[in-house]
């Protein structure tokens, strides 16, 4: 009877690879969060309830604001906007950096829309999701530069 083969040992990553593996998956997962809070936000738009999200898209806030009398196009904008950054956090969360790029510049865009309008608590928190974005997009292109 032969031994049983022993598996092949492979040094751990360093501790800082996990830190900011971790750090890449959480600023993805920021992109979720903006879609969450604006799927909230719609569905208490189309309820009639007043009470919204800062973190929301301003590009929601404006389409159910536009579209309230034709509540069906207001909510197809919605969900247009709502998927697109689920589907960025799923290419983020895989470790494509340009949904980071392409999800940054869309908030950004998102931003100026409250910009307009001088409404600055939802400019402000804008800004400092897009910092942590930003964060994560500079960590992965490291990693990625690591590696290659």
């Amino acid at each position: 009877m032969s031994e049983p083969a022993t598996p092949a040992t492979s040094t751990p990553p360093p501790p800082q690879a996990n830190a900011a593996v971790a750090a890449v998956a959480s600023a993805a997962r920021w992109f979720w969060w903006i879609a969450g809070l604006s799927l909230v936000n719609t569905v208490l738009v189309q309820t009639g309830n007043d009470m919204n999200f800062v973190v929301g898209l301003g590009i929601t806030a404006g389409a159910d604001a536009l579209f309230a009398g034709t509540k069906v196009i207001g909510f197809i904008v919605d969900a247009v906007a709502i998927v697109f950054f689920v589907l960025m956090g799923l290419q983020a969360q895989r470790g494509k950096l340009w949904a980071f790029y392409v999800g940054i510049g869309v908030y950004t865009l998102d931003a100026l829309i409250y910009a307009a309008i001088q409404d600055w608590m939802p400019v402000a928190f804008h800004a400092l999701i897009i910092y942590f974005i930003v964060r994560g997009a500079m960590l992965l292109r490291a990693m990625k530069r690591a590696t290659a």
